[in-house]
């Protein structure tokens, strides 16, 4: 019997083929098409290379240039792509890097070898020093998917500064899988995450191709797969990937609602993708739309749909709405006839809390801003609607007192607040969202709502999650709700459990960070400190245990006493920058509010350098000029873009420094080294190149291995940080 043919591609093929020159890129796209087609086609020479550090890699001839490195063991039914590049360079990766199945784990992996003097080289263990590692068995070592030639040199690791050195010359899913236990967390709770569910065939590279470990690093080449997209934008796909360890909580069957928290760069968004496909696959015999994925705003629902796209079948797709929050309630209010607007626009915001400030006693001395935000925080989630009423409501959290006769004296500015609207035919979303719940209960229309799942829950208010409990039927896998307070841009807080939302024993936590370095990730830790924060549910939360799994610089903090020293400060980077051969366009700068991006603008503009405003109603086209100007509300929100790392690499020739910028699939920056020159061309993308700049480039995100491949042609010439 003969075995049907199984074709893959790794990531590390699709990173390699972005870097391919533009003039070489259309012959390897013929080859791949042909070899998906057929690998086994007359004019597909497979030769042995010479050196290579694994006898299962074989050559192939893509043009007198280009080769590529393939994965084809002398016994089975696989084909493998794993690196393309240029003749001498592509051989010297091959020599350089091993595949092998892990039989334990199960997992396919590539990892890079050396010799051993240098991999000794890279942990300087102190006589007599205790080990990171001695608490385990070399058994349990390995199951922690480290392969047998790293066992000695995981075992001399005795510090974490060591473990990172050992990083590149490790599986990404055993050097995290150290990381973790290095951190703190339990071998169990690690491996249960991480073992093959069935027994392990080290020579079964078909059987290890259908892992979820594999699958985190390779794509299966079947006829759904549109292998065009997929190398137009080679790294959009893992930016979808579900590590193993979170794969539970997308595939359980929940008895009841389910939380999950954790902090920036996590992958809470990513499992809230894979929960919806799961449940459109579930109930696939639904009618209609049966599972709703909501998220807060408008642009974050546009890049959910894009990346649902990539994990389900048009069927699957089929059968999940993805809507922003606001645009779902309205249309559960329009069911009903709702007589009223939804208010949105902040400068009329601003225009009716002008004119209702008129009622406020001539005796009393509270600012603008002191009331609007007493009535946000206090008077709509509670629901006061009358003087009574707010004399009774809480204010926790809110600082300084009011005591029954100033708040019975404040009230008529509320009420002339409400009354200006209700001239105007408004709501205010939080009313709208509770009388819409109201409705709800009331009527009980069918709104074909089988399940819902919730993203950036930490910004939706009570209101809110009253209608979505209301919406949908207490059940099985009803809500799937994901957030991080620390994250929380608007200040809803809310408490579950008192708008009947109960996860009592169905909450989890995501503690590694696959986005961000840990520099990075500390930095922005140390500023919360001694800032209480919560756990969506009425309980503290911390990042204890939150880790990071790539280094790089530090962030730059630079103080400033006055607009005109921010403005200083900012022509000088972008004076820098600009020396570097960046232009403007790619760089955004972000404030707190509006009037101090307006004090920005005029600075910039009036020094001749121009600006684009960016807000929810401006596309970045990338075509237009200027330095980017936006709240910190709006980079919030586009920032989900940006799931996929991106990379900074100085670059030292002659003493000038030079810098290299991945984002996503993208180089912005394709530096060329060569013999004593080198060249610098740009590919930009109108959402990277935003989102690239939202940590003012000072934040160096690493793919390590990705970047040592790449600049290994010209490590001995230049000098290269990272």
């Amino acid at each position: 019997m003969t075995l049907a043919l199984k074709i893959a591609m790794s990531d590390d093929f699709l990173k390699s083929f972005a870097a391919v020159p533009r003039s070489h890129q259309q012959a390897v796209l013929t080859f791949v098409a042909k070899f998906r087609q057929n690998p086994m086609a007359s004019g597909i020479n497979y030769e042995r290379i010479r050196d290579a550090a694994d006898q299962n890699m074989r050559s192939v001839r893509i043009n007198e240039n280009m080769r590529g490195i393939v994965l084809k063991p002398d016994v089975g039914n696989v084909y493998c792509l794993l690196w393309v590049d240029q003749h001498d360079d592509a051989y010297h990766w091959a020599r350089r890097h091993r595949v092998a199945i892990h039989p334990d784990v199960g997992s396919i992996q590539v990892y890079a070898v050396q010799e051993t003097a240098a991999a000794e080289a890279l942990v300087a263990p102190v006589a007599a020093a205790s080990g990171l590692f001695d608490g385990l068995k070399d058994r349990e070592i390995r199951r922690l998917g480290v392969p047998d030639d790293r066992l000695s040199a995981v075992r001399a690791v005795t510090n974490e500064r060591e473990l990172d050195a050992l990083e590149a010359l490790l599986p990404d899913e055993s050097f995290e899988a150290l990381y973790l236990f290095a951190a703190g967390e339990s071998f169990d709770k690690i491996v249960s995450g991480q073992a093959a569910s069935d027994s392990v065939d080290p020579a079964d590279f078909g059987a290890a191709l259908e892992r979820d470990s594999t699958r985190r690093h390779f794509v299966v080449l079947t006829d759904d797969i549109d292998l065009e997209a997929l190398l137009a934008a080679p790294l959009e796909r893992w930016r979808v990937f579900l590590h193993p360890s979170q794969r539970k909580l997308v595939e359980r069957d929940w008895n009841g609602a389910v939380k999950v928290t954790g902090g920036a760069g996590t992958g809470k968004t990513v499992v809230a993708m894979h929960r919806a496909a799961r449940l459109a696959r579930q109930y696939s015999a639904l009618p209609g739309r049966p599972v709703l994925f909501t998220t807060f705003t408008k642009t974050l629902a546009e890049d959910i749909r894009q990346h649902l796209a990539l994990l389900c079948t048009p069927q699957e797709l089929e059968k999940i709405q993805v809507v922003n929050l606001d645009q779902w309630a309205s249309s559960v209010l329009r069911r009903f006839g709702y007589p009223h607007n939804l208010l949105y626009n902040e400068a009329d915001r601003r225009r009716y809390w002008q004119s209702a400030l008129s009622a406020m006693p001539a005796a009393v001395d509270l600012s603008a801003s002191f009331m609007r935000a007493e009535y946000e925080r206090v008077v709509l989630p509670q629901a006061c609607e009358t003087a009574e009423d707010y004399i009774r409501a809480s204010r926790v959290g809110r600082g300084g007192q009011l005591g029954r006769a100033l708040r019975k004296s404040i009230w008529p500015v509320f009420a002339e607040y409400r009354a200006q609207l209700q001239a105007a035919n408004l709501r205010e979303p939080e009313e709208a969202f509770r009388e819409a719940s109201q409705l709800v209960r009331k009527e009980k229309p069918e709104l074909g709502i089988r399940a819902m799942v919730v993203d950036e829950a930490q910004d939706i208010s009570n209101a809110a999650f009253e209608l979505i409990r209301t919406a949908v039927a207490e059940a099985e896998n009803d809500l799937f709700i994901v957030g991080d307070a620390h994250q929380r841009i608007y200040r809803h807080k809310v408490v579950l459990s008192r708008v009947g939302i109960e996860v009592r024993g169905r909450s989890r936590s995501l503690k590694v960070n696959y986005r961000t370095t840990d520099e990075i990730r500390q930095w922005a830790c140390a500023q919360l400190e001694g800032c209480a924060v919560d756990d969506l549910d009425g309980n503290a939360d911390s990042l204890r245990g939150y880790h990071s799994l790539t280094h790089g610089d530090a962030p730059e903090v630079i103080e400033s006493g006055s607009l005109q020293h921010d403005v200083g400060h900012i022509k000088s980077i972008l004076a820098d920058l600009q020396h570097d051969g960046m232009e403007m366009r790619q760089v955004c700068i972000t404030a707190r509010t509006n009037d101090d991006l307006d004090g920005v603008a005029r600075e910039l503009q009036g020094a001749g350098i121009p600006t684009l405003r960016l807000d929810t109603s401006t596309t970045d086209d990338a075509s237009s000029q200027g330095v980017r100007l936006a709240t910190l509300q709006f980079a919030n929100e586009v920032q989900t873009f940006l799931k996929e790392d991106y990379r900074t690499v100085k670059v030292e020739k002659n003493g000038k420094v030079s810098v290299v910028v991945y984002a996503g699939s993208d180089m912005l920056f394709q530096i060329n080294l060569g013999d004593g020159s080198y060249t610098v061309s740009l590919s930009i993308g109108v959402t990277i190149d935003f989102g690239t700049t939202i940590s003012h480039l000072k934040a160096y995100l690493l793919d390590r291995q990705m970047l040592r491949e790449e600049l290994a042609p010209c490590a001995e010439k230049y000098s290269v940080t990272a």
